[in-house]
């Protein structure tokens, strides 16, 4: 199954600056799906990390809003906590995959609708909120001058040579 670019940029971060083992596209029942699992093995840090990020109209906020029809916009964390991260189908997975151990939920995101998003997360549903442009600055410098065949990771190479050159 071939990865989204912002999964594959996740993943190759995970791998690279975390020091991680990842699983990604873990398809479940019902039609769900995780994103990305990752474990350090030398710390014994684990992740469920899932990636919601659009580059145009879509910053992440507390609480969902919903069309004339009722349906959800699923931008709201409210939501996305409820069919990403507690849905039964997907912690019994979660558990399955990890074990018992405690593990971090993280959700990647482009952009926020306020900063107290990101407070409220951990503290009300256990969330880190990371951004994908800081994930993506954190593997520039990570990704350097090493040849690479990956061509997600030749792509910020390339990115980061031209933003470092830039006159």
């Amino acid at each position: 199954m071939k990865l989204e670019p912002e999964v594959h940029i996740l993943d190759k971060y995970m791998q690279l600056v975390r020091k991680c083992f990842t699983m990604t596209n873990v398809v479940l029942s019902g039609g769900k799906e995780i994103d990305l699992l990752a474990v350090n093995p030398i710390s014994g840090e684990k992740f469920h990390i899932e990636v919601r990020v659009a580059i145009k109209g879509f910053r992440l906020r507390l609480i969902d809003t919903q069309t004339k029809k009722g349906r959800k916009h699923r931008r709201g964390l409210d939501t996305l906590n409820e069919i990403k991260f507690v849905h039964p189908t997907v912690v019994n997975a979660v558990k399955e995959i990890f074990g018992s151990g405690e593990y971090k939920k993280v959700l990647v995101v482009w952009d926020v609708e306020n900063s107290s998003v990101i407070e409220q997360a951990k503290s009300i549903y256990d969330i880190e909120i990371w951004k994908i442009s800081d994930i993506i600055n954190q593997l520039m410098r990570e990704v350097k001058s090493r040849a690479y065949r990956d061509d997600v990771l030749r792509t910020i190479q390339l990115i980061s040579k031209k933003a470092t050159n830039v006159s």
